[in-house]
């Protein structure tokens, strides 16, 4: 596919609202067309990968940029093979296409300047498109950018900076000189790591000729081009094992309960979960998460309150987790029960009369999870059959309220959206849910086969590189942590346990795990965990949500529980 400066486009701001993936140029033979974010006025920008593209690639990986400064003139030839390289092509800036100010898109701004983008991942008003492909090459984690613009002849401009392969291509390209210091891309990628993962080598190449790249292939045949820091980063990240990652996580999260809500609850249930995984059912009740749970088993601190809301419910699940807990003492046991038991309460008037849904749902699919388990074990845990029944109950009353008719929930009323979290609470709460729900109870059945049907619904829309997107159908949305993490969970426990069938699910549970993985620093910092989200007016609040890269409490969490999974899974032989 040959991109000309004379390239035309459709000017109709309000079409690329509904522009999908599919309608874009299809690939070239080999490759495959994948979406790395979306514009200000919602058209999707796409990037062309190798179709087998992979960290372990044996000749070094290219990314290819241009349309940075807009109709510019570069000449690409997308698809186009080269000996000594593998290439993948981004059009950055296509909404500048077409425009008469170089450089700008349809919001004002402009991508090609501006790094690293300091905020709004990925709610710039001006300039998503830079905060998409500065974190999309993070994760990518090429080992040489080309920034490819319009200009007369053949001007080949290097980054300076520490790595040794930026000395190496100036010997080597031809007439190339040194880039001076700017704030543009290629001058900014081999100073600073984009999303902490690692330097990047970068090149500008300023052309009118076709040929121009096969220059850098030639360059890349006299000298052997070593893996870019961000790769090795990469590569050191997919080859730990889940008991290393979930040491490496508890070093940051899982030591404190400053309340009874989920995020620390899930933390603490990650961290026994972990020491049981590791020394067996004798070992000692964490000193840790009790230390963290005893206010509230002593009555020192309160548990739950006339204010309490799913998250105080669900978070009731770190006392589920201990009771369960072959080594904890008889008084703490009982402790835990009352706590759990006073939660399923909440399920019935005064008079004793169920309610047909937990109160605090907020009309939000969330409540899958907030109320659901939390009531399944309050019947597991007392022996009392009207908590497995107020569990059900809760599950219908939120399918009918969220689920849609292509098997995924809208987060709420309020819109169709189908909000990633709010796709891996209800997967998350429901297998919960079966841990806790007897065989004996006529309504497991019920609840096994929401699951499974949800389950498979969610598989047509796991990207390439294994995760769920913060907006489910939404490829284009950015590629989401804490949802990947919840859905994977539900997934790989149905197949371990023998409810779901491991032919169909576990390909996807591993391609998952390796996407999560790449996410997961040894610091314990991680990429692109939407921040806390109510329900939303729109499908662009949803992509407007910010993405968080650093240390995050619910990210953690959601990450110890499917660590602390696949612990037991890749043990399992499935």
């Amino acid at each position: 596919m040959f991109v000309p400066k004379s390239l035309i486009v459709i000017a109709t701001v309000a079409l690329y609202s509904d522009l999908a993936l599919a309608a874009a140029d299809p690939a070239p033979e080999g490759y495959r067309t994948v979406s790395i974010g979306v514009t200000r006025t919602g058209r999707p920008m796409t990037a062309t990968i190798p179709a087998g593209d992979s960290y372990n690639a044996k000749r070094p990986r290219v990314l290819i940029v241009y349309g940075l400064n807009g109709d510019d003139g570069a000449p690409i030839r997308i698809g186009e093979k080269f000996k000594n390289f593998e290439a993948a092509w981004v059009l950055d800036n296509p909404d500048a296409v077409g425009t008469k100010k170089t450089g700008t898109n349809f919001s004002g701004g402009n991508p090609a300047l501006g790094y690293p983008p300091k905020a709004g991942y990925y709610d710039s008003p001006t300039d998503p498109e830079s905060r998409y492909l500065w974190r999309w090459i993070g994760m990518y984690a090429p080992d040489l950018v080309v920034n490819v613009e319009f200009g007369k002849g053949q001007s080949w401009r290097v980054a300076g900076g520490s790595l040794p392969q930026l000395d190496q291509l100036l010997r080597q390209l031809p007439e190339a000189r040194k880039l001076p210091i700017y704030d543009g891309l290629p001058q900014v990628l081999v100073h600073a790591p984009p999303c902490d993962v690692g330097l990047v080598p970068a090149v500008q190449l300023a052309t009118d000729n076709l040929a121009s790249l096969h220059a850098l292939d030639e360059a890349l045949g006299k000298l052997m081009l070593a893996p870019s820091p961000a790769r090795l980063e990469i590569q050191n990240r997919l080859a730990r094992s889940p008991q290393l990652i979930a040491e490496q996580l508890l070093e940051s999260y899982g030591k404190q309960l400053p309340a009874v809500q989920y995020i620390p609850a899930l933390a603490l249930v990650g961290r026994l979960r972990h020491e049981r995984n590791a020394r067996g059912d004798k070992v000692a009740v964490s000193p840790v998460v009790l230390k963290a749970a005893m206010p509230y088993l002593d009555g020192k601190k309160p548990a739950l309150d006339a204010k309490a809301n799913g998250s105080t419910f669900s978070g009731h699940l770190i006392f589920a987790e201990l009771a369960e807990h072959p080594s904890i003492a008889e008084r703490d046991r009982r402790l835990c029960v009352e706590l759990i038991k006073a939660v399923g309460d909440r399920a019935f008037d005064k008079s004793g009369k169920p309610l047909e849904v937990m109160p605090s749902h907020n009309e939000m699919s969330d409540a899958v999870f907030m109320n659901g388990p939390i009531l399944a074990y309050a019947g597991k845990l007392t022996g009392d059959a009207k908590y497995f029944e107020a569990s059900v109950r809760n599950m219908k009353f939120m399918q009918k309220l969220c689920l849609r008719d292509d098997g995924i929930y809208r987060h709420s009323p309020l819109d169709e959206a189908a909000w990633g979290r709010g796709n891996g609470f209800p997967a998350l709460g429901l297998a919960w849910t079966l841990d806790a729900l007897p065989e004996s109870f006529a309504g497991r059945s019920e609840v096994a086969t929401a699951l499974e049907k949800h389950l498979r619904a969610l598989l047509p829309h796991q990207d390439h590189t294994g995760m769920w997107h913060q907006v489910i159908d939404k490829p284009e949305s950015y590629a989401e942590f804490t949802a990947t993490a919840m859905i994977a969970y539900a997934m790989a426990r149905g197949v371990r346990e023998g409810r779901l069938d491991a032919k169909t699910f576990d390909p996807p549970i591993r391609r998952a795990w390796e996407g999560l993985k790449s996410r997961i620093a040894a610091d314990g910092t991680l990429v692109d965990v939407c921040t806390g989200t109510g329900k939303q007016p729109s499908l662009r609040a949803y992509y407007d949500r910010p993405a968080i890269l650093g240390r995050d409490d619910r990210g953690g969490a959601m990450a110890l529980m499917i660590v602390t999974e696949m612990e037991l899974y890749m043990t399992s032989g499935k």
